[in-house]
């Protein structure tokens, strides 16, 4: 899974999902796109901004880390940010709470997932997301519980309508990272591992 492109001549110490290549040329068209170097700014785009470093659409560029390290570290910085909020822009998420929400409400959201083809399940701790179509439900097993409907009965719903199920001992390390640059929001584990396995 590759979420963007970082050009660069020299090393750069980033995750796996960036795709780093020396050149425009190797670049993954249509992710967002981060050039490293000054002096390949000034040959190759006359009409560069030095404060803004927005080249156009989905294009940004920075200085080397020996040209300028502090707007180096504080761009990569933002670029890497910028790039995990795009991936997570088109999500819904729905928390189901069966105390606020009208009984109309649940039905429309129990008929939507219903209707769900790949639904992919996370158990973390007591909370249970479930993904597919661009959207993530949130289900409180506490507050479940509180209003009389059994762990045991929510598994079970689950175990038939869902296509794959993670748990949080099975899956939570591997994608630690990445959720550290989403606000530790673990809601979106359903959905990187839906991207990651197509």
């Amino acid at each position: 899974m590759k979420i963007g492109n970082i050009v660069s001549s020299n090393k750069i110490d980033v995750s796996i999902d960036f795709n780093v290549v020396e050149s425009l040329d190797n670049i993954i068209q249509g992710l967002p796109t981060l050039i490293v170097g000054w002096d390949y700014i000034k040959k190759n785009y006359p009409n560069y901004d030095i404060v803004d470093r927005k080249l156009g659409s989905n294009l940004y560029w920075t200085f080397k880390k020996t040209e300028k390290r502090e707007l180096y570290e504080e761009d990569l910085y933002l670029f890497k940010q910028s790039t995990y909020s795009h991936l997570i822009k088109d999500i819904k998420y729905v928390f189901i709470d069966p105390l606020q929400q009208k009984l109309r409400t649940i039905k429309k959201i129990i008929k939507k997932m219903y209707s769900f083809k790949k639904i992919i399940a996370y158990i973390h701790d007591d909370m249970i997301y479930l993904y597919d179509e661009n959207t993530i439900f949130g289900i409180d097993l506490i507050l479940l519980e509180f209003i009389g409907i059994h762990r045991s009965k929510i598994t079970q719903i689950m175990s038939r309508i869902t296509h794959v199920s993670l748990t949080k001992e099975s899956i939570f390390i591997e994608y630690r990272k990445r959720i550290e640059n989403l606000d530790n929001q673990v809601m979106y584990i359903p959905f990187l591992y839906s991207l990651e396995n197509a």
